[in-house]
């Protein structure tokens, strides 16, 4: 069986493991010298990459917040909200999904539960978002705008669910009223989805999922009830129904989902030896190799196809020039580098942050001196890229793919 591996610092990590179920996204032998070398006992299954380390970290102490009463409405200031996620995060969508850019969200009041809002029942649900709709308007109220859920599920922060960096989701259905985001506000997609006021965007939308949900069930998976997720649905209802709070204020007409962004699918990278090791410095798990790294350019390419006794032109796919910008997904952008350090060479691949850092997706170090690498592309395979050591050499020939979970992982065949 084929065997995926991530580097981290002093660890050999073998991940990709496939994630739960979810309900239908809004998008939509032994090792040759020149191939990656252990720097801890091979198989080691650990997994400490960033987002997933995040999303294993305890949540933070909390102010203690009271069980609210019937028709308890929490009143939320204006203020920017982070919109969306932090790329890497496991199961993004970055088609749906923003990259955590700020957006000035007007005050408005929100119900402290799912309507009915109160304590003692259960959520009522509603079979299309005009009944929500509806039971709102009744109230005299509206239903919420999808950046409003968001502010009340994330406050002034960046935490991944309304109760901090994870979430027990088990806990939280026993005890919706012990769940509250730091704003106070309770049950947040947690036994069911919430229909929203939302229309979504053209690479949101399909056919006729047209209507916002957020939130998720008890048997969705964990992403599902992050504060960024975003799911389509028919606003007509078609399947199960669907719970709904209410807001309060006037509707803010001019409030908006950030547009995602349509990027080119490769674009070359020109930055300097300087700015790459500037780069590399900042990213903790490859900064021990950012003082002497140099990036390989198209000779290296040409000296790794030359070893398997090919040029450029024999092979289907075309050969990068050197380092650049990849758009593996609709929304989503990453940085793809090789170049030598010392004795290693390194192939890394970066996810861009929206203050234009940089942090760690996936990286490989070959330990035979300087090993020339090319890195190929091909328009037709958005989600794959290939890399060759030696073109046709066993073990020295591998891909870079962004995986269903919105992973992107590194292996060698």
């Amino acid at each position: 069986m084929r065997r995926v591996y991530c580097l981290l610092p002093a660890i050999l990590l073998a991940c990709g493991e496939p994630p739960a179920p979810a309900e239908a996204p809004a998008d939509a032998g032994p090792t040759p010298p020149s191939a990656a070398a252990p720097t801890a006992a091979p198989g080691a299954a650990v997994d400490s990459s960033p987002a997933r380390a995040a999303a294993r970290a305890p949540a933070a102490p909390r102010a203690a917040i009271d069980a609210p009463e019937a028709e308890q409405t929490v009143r939320v200031p204006a203020g920017t909200l982070r919109v969306g996620s932090r790329p890497g995060t496991p199961e993004r969508r970055p088609a749906a999904e923003a990259d955590l850019v700020g957006v000035s969200v007007p005050a408005f009041d929100i119900d402290a539960l799912p309507y009915p809002n109160d304590p003692a029942q259960p959520p009522q649900l509603a079979a299309t978002r005009r009944e929500a709709e509806q039971l709102c308007a009744a109230r005299g109220r509206r239903l919420c705008h999808e950046l409003e859920w968001e502010r009340a599920c994330r406050g002034d922060g960046v935490d991944e669910f309304p109760t901090g960096a994870t979430m027990d989701v088990e806990a939280c259905v026993a005890d919706p009223l012990g769940c509250p985001s730091t704003l106070g506000v309770f049950d947040l997609g947690v036994r069911a989805p919430e229909w929203t006021a939302s229309d979504a965007g053209e690479h949101v939308a399909y056919l006729e999922r047209t209507a916002v949900v957020r939130g998720g069930r008890p048997d969705y998976s964990l992403a599902s009830h992050r504060c960024g997720a975003r799911v389509a649905v028919d606003p007509r209802g078609g399947g199960r129904a669907r719970a709904f709070r209410c807001c309060g204020g006037d509707a803010p007409g001019d409030l908006a989902y950030p547009d995602v962004g349509v990027r080119r699918q490769f674009r070359d990278l020109e930055l300097d030896t300087a700015r790459w090791r500037e780069v590399l410095g900042g990213v903790p798990e490859l900064a021990r190799f950012a003082q002497t790294f140099e990036p390989y350019g198209e000779p290296a390419a040409t000296r790794a196809l030359a070893r398997g006794g090919v040029t450029a032109e024999d092979v289907p796919w075309s050969v990068a020039p050197g380092p650049f910008a990849w758009s593996p997904a609709t929304g989503e952008e990453v940085w793809v580098v090789a170049g030598r350090s010392g004795e290693s060479s390194l192939l890394a691949v970066l996810y861009v942050n929206p203050d234009e850092t940089l942090h760690h997706a996936a990286s490989f170090v070959f330990a035979e001196p300087q090993t020339p690498i090319a890195v190929l592309r091909t328009r037709p395979e958005r989600a794959q890229l290939l890399w060759s050591t030696c073109w046709s050499c066993g073990g020295e020939n591998g891909t870079i793919e962004y995986g269903d979970d919105a992973r992107i992982v590194i292996a060698q065949r």
